[in-house]
């Protein structure tokens, strides 16, 4: 298969799937994708790198960025703000704690892009799921299913996804799933209104510390 110019191939969700599923970190697994796609081994790297996949990033952080990152980190899941940002995901999540930014404003739910982000898999892997029941999931727009032009988007309360994750553990074993996410989601801690809880006993902790 004759390999396509980095510079004019337009990444398609599911071929960044692709590269989420099966880099293992090395130039020989980012060549076996670039062989299977079409590109070459470079071109899947950059995407390594846009989605914060890669080595840690080391590079300081500006306050046009930080102002950047608030609101990107109110709309999408770490993965992604890592990808539109060229950070790493570690960058992106120690960034956003150190300055207490919430990881989402869309409390309590998630779509289907996100699931995949978090759990570091492709979109069959989670449909197979939602088909099987194993998953919980339905359409944000009742009357209108998902699909490729237009639709809803499909709904998965953060509950069911912490269900799912308490109930089959054992599925976790793709290389670039979002430890710290699931850890926050698993705790109970990752709606930005518990959150503000977590916040306000802390401050009050402090308070009565301060007075002791």
């Amino acid at each position: 298969m004759r390999r396509k110019s980095n510079k004019n191939h337009k990444w398609t969700d599911e071929e960044r799937d692709m590269v989420r599923r099966d880099y293992r970190g090395t130039f020989a697994s980012a060549e076996v994708i670039a062989a299977h796609l079409g590109v070459t081994a470079y071109g899947v790297k950059g995407q390594v790198q846009m989605m914060g996949l890669g080595k840690r990033d080391r590079r300081s952080w500006s306050p046009k960025e930080d102002t950047q990152l608030e609101k990107l980190m109110a709309q999408y899941c770490p993965r992604r703000v890592a990808r539109l940002m060229h950070r790493s995901i570690n960058s992106v999540v120690i960034r956003s704690k150190r300055l207490s930014i919430s990881r989402r404003t869309r409390d309590g739910w998630f779509t289907k892009r996100e699931v995949c982000e978090i759990l570091g898999v492709d979109h069959k892997w989670v449909q197979k799921r939602i088909d099987l029941g194993v998953l919980k999931a339905r359409y944000h727009d009742e009357e209108s299913p998902p699909g490729r032009n237009g639709g809803s988007c499909w709904h998965i309360e953060e509950k069911d996804l912490r269900d799912y994750l308490r109930r089959y553990p054992q599925d976790l074993t793709a290389r670039n799933v979002d430890l710290i996410m699931i850890v926050d989601i698993l705790a109970g801690i990752n709606n930005n209104h518990q959150r503000k809880e977590v916040r306000n006993d802390d401050r009050e902790s402090t308070s009565r510390e301060r007075h002791l």
